[in-house]
């Protein structure tokens, strides 16, 4: 898995790939268009402490980081709007309008 096209706050920089370790907790917003959408907390990540706005198909473990944000006072609420507009254009995508 590969970093490189996360919005991040250093967005464009290239990443140094990042050992595999055991992925934290992670807080499923929702379903749409066979994909899960989902928070992880990572503590341990290269930029400190941050919020992981990922996706992955919905029946398999695997997910993608498709944003990050420091985990700051606020972050967890804009990471979950972030998630939920992701959450919206998949079911937008798989036609439920």
């Amino acid at each position: 898995m590969t970093d490189d096209n996360v919005i991040r706050p250093a967005f464009g920089t290239p990443r140094r790939p990042a050992p595999e370790v055991a992925q934290a907790p992670l807080r499923v917003l929702g379903t749409g268009a066979g994909h899960r959408v989902g928070l992880i907390r990572d503590s341990e990540a290269e930029e400190g402490d941050v919020f992981r706005i990922v996706v992955g198909p919905e029946d398999e473990p695997g997910v993608e980081t498709v944003a990050l944000l420091p985990a700051t006072a606020d972050a967890e609420a804009e990471a979950e709007r972030i998630g939920f507009a992701i959450l919206r254009t998949l079911e937008v995508v798989e036609g439920t309008l």
